[in-house]
């Protein structure tokens, strides 16, 4: 048990941030993302010169290749060294091995001018990439997934009740994976685990010849990663010689030494221990495509090196402090490229790459320590995107770090997000059946998954759009945008009864569309496990050594698929519409609704029948019968979800989430029943319809834990929006301090986060963006900065409730 040293106002802990970070940082905003082609250049030659080789070793000597012949860059100062592409700060590789097609498309124009996450996209890159174009042509994850998705499953998937998107074109990336594994042994120490288990295997058994293969590729990319390192090494070391400034000249050649040592060996203190930590975060994402790569409870991991350091006057606090910060920094230096459609979905650059600090121990202690306020300071310092940073929080957590807590979140980046374990570790094991003590170990996986070590979540098996499910039910299966019948017959609306009718229609609707998404995902994970092997994830991946088994081919020791719920207060208010105001009141009847429907409310009689809708009972107002049906329609969500296994034989999860999807799937939803206009945004995650929440955060707060949150394993989103004045002082802080005690332990709710900053504020970054270029805001589950968000997103967000009072 670590016992916390911090006090909130304990000085030597609260440092101001340097002016080395503070002008590394100015590099980081104003650095542009463009794109960089060494990578796919690189891979095209692996995969030429292994074409008749398995799938698994042209893997690990495709990241091999690119690992050795990559550029290397040490930027001016920085103390945590490890580029993710070679052209600029935030240079963003490119995966041809998963789909080209929509570069091809973009290339030359859209890259640089769509609304969202534009690139600059150089005239040698573009030549680059152009090159090697025909070489991928049918040979990549997407052509193939398409070519065998079922009919039936691809004029589900086409309609857009749920997308997948990136994940259909992307890699695995939602993984737990083994930090304090390599923190003790080091790649030499994997090594020799691996020559070992190739040492036992008998030569005349299939299934071991398989396993050898497997081994043989983990050789490979764990000599990578260590020659990778030590490029890195050499790099310092001739930066060091013609270095004039003698500070610099020793820092150089200390990330020398360091890298000569680490990952290969286990490190001997914190600066070798978070250049670990960094090398296993970047080297995954060099590997893969895969989004929301998270470095786990970084807290924990390093306090032991940390503590020895301090203790050994080997390291000062202060140099713990800029350690921390660039390690922070440099998580902003990871940006990735994707399609137009995907960015809608996903915009504003969100690698969601999660630092989860604070919970409990493996033995149920609180686990708040030194690092956990240092990384605090950090998010102070940095006051960017990445990471995606989480507190846990439970009963013991000490009162004084909860407000360092809120201080932080009061400066406006919608960070850190806080999860209360008091559910958080009951909805673990609820559904993966690991032990307590591994629950209590949780760390939070890019948005919002809650990930014990060993777990992988794959990628996230869809954005699943309620809303349109609850409509597809009144409309007899009918697209009301298109008129195109997209899902089952349920029966004549006209001919309902009873509001038992609606409810049963519901359900068939959603047991056919969450089928259609597992045969798409089953479909997805198949071509995965042919064709992209993640050999060197696997290797950091507690349980796929043990097995002899990429993590692909079901190599974890745990496992789930989520699936996330879009829509959900569109959806249930609907429901509660439909029972008050056409069975309950019978104010109108199911044909006069379908016909406001059909006509997005148009003329006299429409508006009118709006008015009455949006008068209806609402979610987020502590209103048990408007509350009821958030229940209910998360119930039933729930239920089909978890009655499905993905491919591994592992369980499927609900969660509810939509990041930026609430605007895309709004474009495809035409006029709901809870008064919402064709085409605009559905509702965001587990939050109320933006204004319809009419009686201060508390009632929120109080509908939100009316959902059974135990069956969210991975997790959902609670935004809340609080003007500047709320957080004013030390009393207003302790009473936001105790709003998130009642809500995450009282009432056992799951996650909450918070934006602070005025509507007036994202206004002026609208019209003087340039001003605004670090101007961070939470999403949904991620934050991003708010001027690289498309008009239609930024509206959205700035259409949602601010409170002004607790």
């Amino acid at each position: 048990m670590f016992e916390t040293k911090v006090s909130y106002h304990d000085d030597k802990f609260r440092l101001p941030i340097t002016p080395r970070i503070k002008k590394m940082r100015e590099e980081i905003v104003e650095a542009k993302p463009i794109l960089c082609s060494e990578r796919a250049i690189l891979v095209t030659e692996s995969y030429k010169e292994t074409e008749n080789e398995p799938a698994v070793i042209r893997r690990a000597k495709a990241l091999k290749k690119v690992l050795e012949n990559m550029t290397v860059n040490i930027w001016d100062g920085e103390l945590i060294v490890g580029n993710h592409g070679g052209n600029g700060r935030r240079s963003a590789p490119v995966f041809p091995e998963w789909g080209t097609y929509w570069l091809e498309k973009e290339l030359d124009e859209i890259l640089e001018t769509r609304p969202q996450d534009r690139f600059i996209v150089p005239q040698k890159v573009k030549d680059d990439l152009k090159s090697i174009f025909p070489y991928w042509k049918g040979k990549t994850v997407y052509e193939r997934y398409r070519a065998i998705l079922p009919e039936e499953t691809k004029r589900a998937r086409d309609a857009y009740i749920f997308t997948r998107d990136l994940f259909e074109r992307g890699g695995y990336g939602h993984v737990a994976y083994d930090t304090p594994k390599v923190l003790k042994v080091g790649f030499k120490g994997i090594k020799e685990e691996v020559i070992e288990k190739l040492s036992k295997l008998k030569k005349t058994c299939a299934e071991d010849q398989q396993k050898r293969l497997f081994y043989e590729a983990l050789l490979i990319t764990s000599d990578a990663i260590i020659n990778f390192a030590h490029r890195f090494s050499e790099k310092a070391k001739s930066l060091a010689a013609t270095e004039t400034n003698p500070i610099r000249k020793k820092e150089l050649e200390k990330i020398s030494e360091v890298c000569a040592w680490v990952p290969e060996n286990p490190p001997r203190d914190f600066w070798e221990a978070i250049q670990t930590a960094w090398f296993l975060q970047l080297v995954v994402q060099i590997e893969s495509n895969g989004n929301s790569v998270s470095p786990g409870r970084l807290d924990q991991y390093l306090y032991p090196f940390y503590s020895k350091d301090i203790e050994e006057g080997k390291l000062t606090i202060a140099e713990a402090q800029e350690l921390i910060d660039c390690f922070w920094l440099k998580l902003n230096e990871i940006i990735k490229v994707w399609d137009k459609e995907a960015t809608r979905v996903h915009p504003g650059f969100p690698m969601t790459q999660d630092v989860t600090i604070g919970g409990q121990t493996p033995e149920g202690y609180d686990a708040t320590n030194d690092l956990s306020y240092l990384m605090l300071n950090a998010q102070e310092h940095i006051r960017l995107q990445n990471p995606q940073f989480t507190v846990r929080i439970h009963k013991d957590t000490p009162h004084e770090f909860l407000m360092r807590v809120a201080e932080v979140i009061s400066l406006g980046t919608g960070m850190p997000a806080m999860f209360g374990d008091e559910i958080c570790i009951p909805a673990i094991i609820r559904t993966t059946g690991v032990p307590l003590e591994r629950a209590r170990d949780y760390r939070i996986v890019g948005c919002v998954e809650l990930t014990p070590r060993g777990l992988q979540g794959r990628v996230n098996g869809a954005y699943f759009n309620v809303a349109r499910i609850v409509d597809l039910a009144i409309n007899d299966g009918v697209d009301r945008l298109t008129g195109e019948k997209i899902g089952p017959s349920t029966g004549d609306p006209d001919n309902f009864k009873t509001f038992e009718e609606v409810i049963d229609a519901v359900k068939k609707q959603m047991e056919y569309f969450i089928e259609q998404n597992v045969i798409n995902n089953l479909i997805v994970d198949m071509v995965q496990r042919e064709l992209t092997p993640h050999v060197f994830l696997s290797s950091i991946v507690e349980g796929c050594i043990e097995k002899g088994k990429d993590i692909t081919w079901g190599g974890s020791l745990y496992g789930v698929t989520p699936t996330q719920c879009v829509g959900m207060a569109t959806a249930a208010d609907s429901l509660a519409a439909i029972k008050k105001v056409v069975f309950d009141d019978k104010k109108i009847t199911m044909a006069e609704l379908n016909e406001a429907l059909d006509s997005d409310f148009e003329g006299e009689k429409g508006e009118q029948i709006r008015k009455i809708l949006l008068n209806a009972p609402k979610y987020g107002n502590d209103d048990d019968e408007a509350d009821r049906w958030v229940r209910e329609i998360t119930n039933i969500f729930f239920n089909e979800v978890e009655s499905h296994k993905d491919i591994d034989g592992r369980p499927y999860a609900g969660m509810i989430l939509t990041l930026g999807s609430t605007v895309p799937h709004g474009w495809r939803t035409g006029a709901t029943a809870d008064g919402r206009k064709a085409k605009t945004p559905v509702s965001d995650s587990m939050s109320p319809t933006n204004g319809a929440d009419k009686n201060g955060p508390t009632a929120v707060l109080k509908s939100a834990s009316k959902i059974d949150q135990i069956r969210i394993m991975q997790g959902n989103v609670l935004n809340l929006k609080f003007s500047k004045s709320v957080f004013k002082g030390r009393e207003a802080l302790r009473k936001f301090v105790q709003l998130v005690r009642t809500y995450l332990v009282d009432l056992k709710g799951m996650e909450l986060q918070v934006n602070v900053v005025d509507a007036a504020t994202l206004r002026e970054a609208q019209k003087n963006p340039e001003k605004y270029k670090d101007l961070i805001i939470r999403v949904a589950g991620y934050s991003a900065r708010f001027v690289e968000l498309a008009k239609e997103l930024q509206e959205d967000i700035i259409a949602r409730t601010e409170h002004g009072d607790i």
